[in-house]
């Protein structure tokens, strides 16, 4: 699973992201780049890449078990959602 929630009144999608990823890692983005938008099952993603100045001290917070990194060429063995698993497959193209 990728952070993510949903964008508050009076915030913008980036604000958004920025504040899921600080609220469930505990990690704070550098610079964010918006990568796409997708709908899956009546529910919008908007996706970014996020710089992450000390990415090793991520720690699960609120809503979150664990944060563990996983190449992304392993992330199809977790049974991820089909929103995930598109969202990698386009950032893999990125590379």
């Amino acid at each position: 699973m990728l952070p993510g929630g949903k964008v508050e009144r009076g915030e913008t999608a980036q604000d958004a992201a920025a504040r899921e990823l600080l609220e469930e890692t505990g990690l704070g983005a550098d610079d964010m780049l918006y990568l796409m938008e997708l709908e899956t099952g009546g529910t919008r993603h908007h996706v970014y890449e996020a710089s992450l100045p000390n990415p090793d001290q991520a720690r699960p917070q609120n809503e979150i078990f664990d944060c563990l990194w996983y190449p992304l060429n392993a992330v199809h063995n977790l049974n991820p959602s089909d929103a995930t698993l598109r969202i990698i497959k386009a950032f893999q193209r990125r590379l």
